[in-house]
């Protein structure tokens, strides 16, 4: 990410400027979750310096992913309310080995991000809600980072420096199952993003964003259960399209897709229910492979929502294809 000063002078540099801010945001919601969904679960705590708490380190990290994401949702609104095209390109994202190394980069993200942020000078009578937004996301951002150096330092203290992130066993990521369980996850990874974008594009109708946004939430809650049943398998969530080094750090510049379908309102509802219905069918194959019990209990519970997303898109589309003048 540039973070050099920005000069916002017209509605071209304002747009530019977020669209600059829109990448980096895309990009950290996932890589902190990506680092989140790799870690020990409630093993690692520390006493967060605002929340006045003793806190689980991973899930206050997935905390943060998602307030990235809002962040990422207030850009993309918006730069498309002024006349922009929000970018769906990101920021590279890397995994390392160590939990703190990964914290490490995730302060350092927010440093950056911080600076891009606050050293924006706008012409003084200029975009004054914009710089609002982008003040206040800035201070967002300096709360995660004392959140992540508040994290180092107690790993540090308790001589946790060397834990490490789950990693993937060969013989369980071969299994049939577990193969399929990681397509299910990149089709939830791509569902959540691809509802995101149509909360942007349709945002000046709250209802239909609304409708769309709880269907987004409910795929990154998915996203987030499975990768906790591949850890169970002995297996761990994949960066789409990384690449690992010697020392086995893991980066991908396009951890996911930079063009959805659908720039129109009927166009988009038309696209989510086959991509609904092939995530069901896939629910139901992975379900006849594996044993009753916990994990296929939660599975079921996912492709029930897959389901409702499906009855409820039926609608909007039958709905928008019904009223004139939408």
């Amino acid at each position: 990410m540039d973070v050099k000063q920005r000069i916002i002078q017209s509605e071209e540099d304002a747009i530019d400027l977020l669209n600059i801010a829109l990448k980096h945001e895309w990009a950290v919601s996932f890589e902190y979750l990506f680092h989140a969904y790799s870690m020990p679960k409630g093993r690692l705590f520390y006493t967060d310096p605002i929340l006045e708490n003793p806190t689980d380190v991973r899930s206050r990290t997935i905390q943060i992913g998602i307030d990235e994401m809002y962040h990422a949702l207030q850009l993309g609104v918006i730069i498309r309310q002024m006349g922009g095209v929000p970018t769906f390109n990101t920021d590279g994202v890397t995994r390392f080995p160590r939990v703190i190394d990964n914290l490490a980069l995730d302060k350092e993200t927010e440093d950056k991000v911080t600076a891009l942020y606050q050293t924006a000078k706008f012409d003084e009578d200029r975009f004054p809600k914009i710089r609002n937004m982008v003040m206040n996301i800035s201070y967002d951002e300096v709360r995660h980072a004392r959140q992540f150096t508040a994290m180092m330092d107690a790993m540090r203290r308790e001589g946790q420096e060397e834990t490490l992130l789950f990693t993937s066993d060969p013989d369980a990521a071969a299994r049939e199952d577990v193969q399929l369980l990681h397509t299910i996850m990149r089709a939830e990874n791509e569902l959540m993003h691809r509802y995101l974008k149509y909360v942007v594009f349709f945002s000046e109708h709250q209802d239909l964003m609304l409708r769309l946004f709880k269907n987004a939430v409910d795929h990154m809650k998915s996203w987030d259960k499975n990768a906790g049943i591949l850890i169970k398998w002995g297996d761990v969530i994949r960066i789409e399209n990384a690449v690992k080094d010697e020392k086995g750090v893991e980066r991908s510049d396009n951890p996911m897709p930079d063009t959805y379908p659908g720039e129109e309102r009927q166009d988009a509802l038309e696209t989510l229910i086959p991509a609904e219905e092939e995530l069901i069918r896939n629910y139901d194959t992975l379900l006849a492979q594996i044993p009753d019990g916990e994990i296929k209990e939660e599975l079921k519970l996912h492709q029930g929502l897959d389901r409702e997303h499906r009855f409820t898109q039926r609608w909007l589309l039958e709905n928008a294809r019904t009223i004139k003048g939408l």
